[in-house]
């Protein structure tokens, strides 16, 4: 059974409105209705349907979709290929789970919780709320479409991604019995929002004991609670930071390889050059000039 994520290669071929390495919309899916294999998502989906009828099985459970119906797809389930109508045409959110969990953290109805009691939610949305959904998606798409990648069109998507996250959170209310109530994070949850705090100011710890001795917990249980929340090991979630710190560092034009090796805590530019190849597949001055193209 495969599993999906952004970077596997069915995710890397799809036509997309919009892609960056944590959010990819799209619209068309019908370029992978041909692929009739059972696979487990590690991804964070959230779909629309504007036209037509389609027949999904999560879980070894059938679903029904029809015009006007929303799905919320949580990480970590089985999805078999099911069937679509010629007329189909629905608009789809795919996130990693670490920035889904950012973007609703905040929602203050405790919404990371109601989503995680089952494997999915289907909603049917009025004629305005399937609105407010398309729009959304317009001006994603616009971002991708006026702004070079970096950290403003970056900063532009995830802001406008956080108030959709509250209009879907209003959808859920309205239709599918989600109360207002205190915020109230587990102890895992709680830490986790440490980490994330402490990733974004100090990229350059690297090591999982950094972090761990930052939140004063055992690595493992570090460990433990990223696998729990985000669905990937802590040194996984580390390097993804260190290697978005690198890309917007390599956008700079007046900075040496070898001082950004050295901002990010490398040693040397040789072991910083390693770091990068590994986990992108090309050199940090092959990775700058692909970003300088874009």
């Amino acid at each position: 059974m495969k599993t999906i994520n952004l970077n596997t290669p069915e995710a890397r071929d799809l036509v997309v409105d919009y892609r960056d390495d944590k959010v990819i919309l799209l619209d068309n899916i019908h370029q992978v209705d041909s692929v009739r294999e059972t696979v487990r998502t590690e991804l964070f989906i959230l779909m629309i349907v504007e036209q037509g009828q389609s027949h999904a099985v999560i879980n070894n459970e059938e679903i029904f979709l029809e015009q006007g119906d929303m799905l919320i797809c949580t990480p970590g389930n089985i999805i078999e290929s099911g069937m679509v109508s010629i007329d189909f045409h629905c608009r789809i959110f795919l996130t990693t789970p670490a920035y889904a969990y950012n973007l609703l953290k905040d929602t203050h109805v405790g919404t990371l919780r109601y989503l995680a009691k089952d494997a999915y939610i289907c909603i049917h949305l009025s004629t305005q709320g399937q609105e407010i959904c398309h729009n959304y998606y317009s001006i994603i798409t616009s971002y991708g479409e006026m702004f070079h990648e970096g950290e403003l069109r970056t900063q532009c998507v995830q802001k406008t991604l956080q108030a959709f996250s509250c209009a879907v959170v209003a959808f859920l209310m309205e239709n599918g019995g989600l109360q207002p109530q205190p915020v109230k994070f587990s102890a895992a949850e709680s830490l986790f929002r440490s980490f994330a705090h402490i990733l974004r100011e100090h990229p350059s710890g690297r090591s999982v004991q950094f972090y761990a001795d930052k939140l004063n917990i055992s690595p493992k249980y570090f460990n433990t609670i990223c696998k729990q929340v985000a669905g990937k090991t802590a040194s996984t979630l580390i390097n993804e930071e260190l290697v978005n710190q690198a890309k917007i560092m390599l956008k700079d034009p007046d900075l040496s390889i070898k001082q950004i090796a050295s901002t990010l805590g490398f040693s040397n530019q040789s072991h910083f050059g390693t770091f990068i190849r590994r986990e992108t597949g090309i050199s940090p001055q092959a990775l700058r000039k692909t970003d300088a193209m874009n």
